[in-house]
């Protein structure tokens, strides 16, 4: 009996160790640390308080104690309005973060410290809140402020991070040689609040302030400028819905914020003309850079070479010129050239003015020219362009680096295949672009037909240009696509006037174009072959008809060329537009 006894204690013994080494020695499960923080660092002090007025002018110091221990995460987030010449000094000790303003501060001025998204905990990187501390020197506080978006004037989207300027110095250099009487930075919105400022007029300046010193750089910054003087007239209260902190993942509430006004960025064209740079490309081609765009060039001449055997190429914005020498001797390693055009004069005035300047090969040229792979380029670097759902609009579209001397399009086969698999050799037209150089367009003479393929053969030697290089074969296959589950847009364009306008078929975030159209008069824009999903149309105001987006320039006043998104009825800028579904919308320019 004693040894059943000792057995059975044996055994409830093993039970009970086993069941005790699991639950508490499991190594297979790692342990959970409980739950991930996601609450954001909480502010529970501010030394001096928020409001402080009487500020020191010098050593000015502000700590911000948390509950938790943070770290800065962007030291160029925390921006002090009006700005001094050096920014804010941030470092965190303890729970505590102390913020030292290194400049003497003006008098009886109201100061704005905006903390942005530049705060996180130390565990988890979650950002603490949007914080404004508001002080200042003298005895009161100013109380208006304003808010507005920037915008990229081209595309209409958000643009983030960019200096949105006030300035009380009411001329048009303003934003280049002075600091401003306050400014703010965008968030990933485009959004922006200056707050605590004076109710008096301001001119309204943003720029992408490259270098951080809260001044224009022209020729380098992109910028946006009001056209006429803004004085605030809202008054800033803790219940105003856009002075409160918004966590930027928040689609609806960030964009439910209103703007009082919305700027549009450019990149300014500049206004002084000028030869900026030169050079040589290889021994027959070269480019001349002017400083400014539409260059008005009068004469081009190379000492000793005739003008039959010069080939000139503008870009679009003509503020760049690429030109070929084709003869039938080799060129000096320099050429001399003669130019007459309009420059800028020593008063800013533009002059026709006659201007000789010399092109040299590089040594890096010769000695890429010499090499072994230059040597052994002997054909054309052709590139075609032909998308199956744009081809009964666009074409097959054909880029040429260098002039074409010869090319024969009879030995180009365009094959019709129908859906019994009969061949069929149809005709085409193939032209030159009138706008853009060394682009060539083929269009079918016959409407395209569903459920028919079509292949188009470029036969070795179809083409040479002046090097004497040729291309090499190249099939294109083209077949119109699938209308079983894609929908279309007709686009009925009135009320056209004696401008041009570029329209554009977007997608809703308005990053991905899928078809353009240049309108010079009242008509129907066709968009087929469209999945189901959202859609906006862009309108450009061609005002001086060159097919192109044209920029401002700020010492002008002149904004960039209008661009507009399509609204419904209803405000809206989206279609919506279901699988298999045609749809027609008017737009009334």
């Amino acid at each position: 009996m004693n040894r059943n006894i000792t057995a059975i204690a044996l055994i409830v013994l093993t039970a009970l160790c086993c069941l005790f080494s699991h639950s508490c020695a499991n190594t297979k499960a790692a342990p959970s640390g409980g739950p991930k923080d996601t609450i954001p660092p909480v502010l529970l002090k501010i030394d001096p308080e928020n409001n402080t007025l009487n500020m020191p002018k010098e050593d000015v110091k502000v700590s911000l104690i948390y509950d938790e221990y943070t770290v800065v995460k962007n030291a160029t987030g925390i921006y002090l309005s009006p700005p001094t010449k050096h920014a804010p000094t941030a470092k965190v000790k303890g729970k505590s973060l102390l913020v030292t303003l290194r400049d003497t501060l003006a008098e009886n001025t109201t100061y704005t410290l905006d903390f942005n998204n530049a705060l996180a905990d130390n565990n988890e990187g979650n950002l603490a809140p949007r914080f404004t501390y508001v002080f200042s020197t003298g005895d009161t506080i100013d109380s208006m402020y304003l808010t507005g978006t920037v915008l990229d004037c081209q595309k209409l989207t958000p643009v983030k991070d960019i200096l949105v300027a006030l300035y009380d110095d009411l001329s048009d250099s303003a934003c280049m040689k002075s600091l401003p009487a306050a400014a703010t930075r965008t968030d990933d919105w485009g959004y922006f609040i200056i707050r605590n400022i004076k109710a008096k007029p301001y001119q309204i300046y943003a720029y992408t302030d490259g270098d951080k010193d809260n001044m224009y750089l022209q020729g380098e910054d992109q910028i946006a400028f009001s056209d006429s003087l803004f004085t605030p007239q809202l008054i800033v209260r803790d219940s105003i819905y856009e002075l409160m902190p918004f966590d930027m993942k928040d689609t609806l509430a960030c964009e439910a914020r209103k703007s009082q006004v919305s700027l549009l960025l450019f990149q300014e064209t500049a206004s002084r003309q000028f030869v900026k740079n030169k050079g040589r490309i290889d021994t027959k081609k070269a480019f001349i850079k002017f400083n400014a765009h539409n260059t008005v060039l009068n004469s081009f001449q190379i000492f000793g070479v005739d003008s039959t055997a010069i080939t000139t190429n503008f870009t679009p914005e003509k503020d760049s010129m690429v030109f070929w020498v084709d003869t039938q001797y080799p060129l000096p390693d320099s050429l001399l050239l003669s130019l007459e055009y309009m420059k800028t004069d020593s008063l800013g005035n533009l002059a026709m003015t006659k201007e000789d300047i010399a092109v040299s090969l590089s040594d890096e040229t010769k000695t890429a020219l010499n090499s072994d792979n230059a040597k052994a380029d002997t054909l054309i670097r052709v590139e075609y362009v032909c998308k199956n759902e744009n081809v009964e609009q666009d074409g097959i579209t054909l880029t040429f680096p260098d002039p074409l001397a010869v090319y024969s399009t009879d030995s180009i086969l365009f094959i019709a295949t129908n859906p019994k698999n009969q061949n069929d050799t149809i005709d085409f037209t193939f032209s030159k672009d009138e706008n853009k150089f060394g682009v060539y367009h083929m269009q079918l003479s016959q409407p395209y037909q569903t459920g028919y393929k079509y292949q188009v053969i470029f036969p070795e030697n179809t083409f040479r240009d002046i090097y004497g290089r040729k291309n090499k074969s190249n099939t294109i296959n083209i077949e119109l696509p699938n209308t079983d589950k894609t929908g279309s847009i007709t686009l009925n364009v009135k009320g056209v006037d004696e401008s041009n306008y570029i329209v554009e078929l977007v997608s809703s975030d308005k990053k991905q174009v899928f078809r353009t159209f240049n309108v010079d008069k009242d008509t129907k824009l066709y968009f087929p072959y469209l999945n189901a999903g959202q859609y906006t149309f862009r309108i450009t105001e061609d005002r001086n008809r060159n097919g192109i987006f044209d920029s401002g320039n700020l010492l002008e006043r002149k904004q960039p060329e209008k661009v507009i998104l399509f609204k419904l009825p209803d405000g809206t800028e989206i279609i919506e537009l279901p699988e298999q579904t045609d749809i027609e919308q008017d737009l009334r320019l």
